[in-house]
């Protein structure tokens, strides 16, 4: 069964935060170390999650940066997000920064030399390396850029991270829309890495001229996550991590996961603004 969480920054009250969200039937946490990578979580939380079915994840600061900074800070950051979600036996997510005056295949070559060497240096095991895709016009993280470098790096604990609402505030609210959108790029990724990706983001986006503005209500249905339910079904994918990222993410999940049921439901709920077809 798929696993709905949110996004929250990691602060001293992790332990009861996680109790009320176990206690309103949320699956998951993302931990945001906005303010630096702990060495470790406390055991008594890792315990305490496991009792329950309770995933946890993390997302590393926003600071790191393949494009236009130092490298063995990058490193030093990767290395120590990667020792954390191998403690949690999960997931660190991360951002791969900026293009500044740079091209992609300028730095694609760099980001796979960073990211292997934070991997050799941390030698986990079980932890996995989320690149996100990013919904940003100068951020980089295409569907296409997250592809690739994992192509390029060549190792199972690096997986793609798919934002479902960057990816839509980047083509400015007209992709993904239609059903057939989300198939084809959940098959995409699939051919591409020979595997279904199973840790997601998503919600409700505002944007602008392609860049995200800021998070809104899944219930805005922009992007349309119905039919991203609908796809996710009709190609099997029944056991993924959803984050869903927005300003009341608890009463979204419980939303989206009556969505979840029979998505075909909320079709006629999805914005006119654009002719759909559903194929």
């Amino acid at each position: 069964m798929p696993k709905f969480g949110v996004a929250r920054k990691y602060a001293n009250d992790v332990r009861e935060y996680v109790t009320k969200l176990i206690q309103n039937n949320i699956d998951a946490y993302e931990m945001g170390f906005a303010y630096g990578i702990p060495e470790k979580i406390p055991e008594e939380i890792i315990d305490f999650s496991k009792k329950y079915g309770f995933t946890l994840s993390c997302h590393l600061p926003f600071w790191i940066n393949l494009g236009n900074s130092n490298d063995e800070k990058n490193i030093n950051y990767l290395v120590k997000g990667l020792n954390v979600a191998e403690q949690l036996n999960s997931v660190a997510v991360f951002h791969l920064g900026f293009y500044g005056k740079k091209k992609w295949n300028e730095i694609k070559y760099n980001a796979r030399d960073i990211i292997r060497r934070a991997l050799e240096l941390s030698n986990v095991k079980k932890a996995k390396l989320g690149v996100e895709t990013t919904g940003k016009q100068q951020a980089i993280g295409t569907v296409d850029e997250i592809i690739e470098l994992i192509k390029l790096i060549d190792d199972k604990r690096v997986i793609p991270v798919i934002d479902w609402s960057h990816i839509y505030a980047r083509n400015n609210g007209f992709y993904p829309y239609k059903y057939k959108d989300f198939v084809d790029i959940l098959e995409k990724f699939e051919m591409e890495l020979g595997y279904k990706p199973f840790y997601f983001h998503g919600g409700g986006i505002e944007y602008k001229n392609g860049n995200e503005v800021k998070h809104v209500s899944a219930k805005k249905l922009e992007p349309p996550l119905p039919y991203l339910f609908a796809a996710l079904k009709e190609l099997n994918y029944n056991d993924f991590i959803f984050i869903v990222e927005s300003p009341d993410s608890i009463e979204d999940i419980k939303w989206l996961k009556e969505v979840w049921k029979t998505p075909e439901e909320y079709f006629d709920r999805i914005p006119s603004k654009k002719a759909i077809e559903l194929i």
